[in-house]
């Protein structure tokens, strides 16, 4: 069966909650293949997800122009922001208060901030039915990367921390290399993996709203930044 006519039969969103689960038990067991130690990590440890990123590149490209089935414009969800001058200047005191209060109390907002986005698309799959199932991808496909960790052999040890840190983890990488980029200690810098968790989840209801090929090809970011979140996770737990 040719690779479009496939597509169009594919259960998608369930293939991506699949994979997410799948890859993300064996984030252990992709690790001992290595055959990586503490001391001498294997090339693999990044050849194998850069060339995950290359090929999900490709298939991005080539995206636009695979049917997908669905993919019409009444399965988008037309947001109309009425603006005025109002509606200004109270966006702009929140933000400013936001910020100001992020400055000041960084954990504590962040992770408000990370749960209110976690709650927005609970509530965003419990109003729209039809995008039920990209929701519960989108929540799959962050969260799912670091089920290796409920077969954890030291469960015990990074059991508080990981209470703590868990909505967040998602963002991991991606927050310790904006830690290093500002100049922040990482482990000062907490924060910004539930603000950025927070972003990486509206992002995720912006482009289900867009429709499913946009969806596709979110997920297929977000999916790979969280299993490399839980591969150098998994590396920092064994040391």
């Amino acid at each position: 069966m040719p690779l479009p006519q496939l597509l169009t039969r594919l259960p998608i969103f369930p293939l991506f909650i699949a994979i997410s689960v799948f890859a993300g038990w064996n984030i252990p067991a992709f690790y001992e293949w290595t055959d990586s130690d503490q001391s001498r990590p294997s090339p693999l440890l990044w050849q194998v997800p850069l060339g995950t990123a290359i090929g999900s590149f490709v298939f991005c490209l080539a995206l636009p122009w695979v049917p997908i089935a669905g993919d019409h414009a009444n399965d988008s969800i037309q947001i109309r922001i009425r603006v005025g001058l109002r509606t200004l200047l109270l966006s702009t005191m929140a933000v400013a208060i936001a910020t100001a209060l992020l400055a000041k109390f960084p954990v504590v907002v962040s992770g408000l901030l990370c749960a209110a986005a976690f709650a927005l698309l609970v509530g965003f799959g419990v109003r729209y039915a039809q995008h039920r199932l990209a929701a519960a991808a989108l929540f799959s496909c962050m969260m799912l990367p670091f089920s290796w960790v409920i077969a954890y052999d030291e469960l015990h040890r990074i059991l508080p921390d990981l209470v703590v840190m868990m909505a967040g983890m998602p963002a991991f990488v991606p927050a310790a290399l904006t830690s290093v980029i500002i100049g922040q200690h990482f482990r000062e810098s907490h924060w910004l993996t539930f603000l950025l968790t927070a972003v990486e989840v509206v992002i995720g209801i912006w482009m289900i709203c867009l429709g499913p090929k946009r969806t596709i090809a979110y997920l297929l970011l977000v999916m790979q930044l969280s299993l490399l979140s839980s591969l150098v996770f998994h590396q920092l737990c064994i040391a």
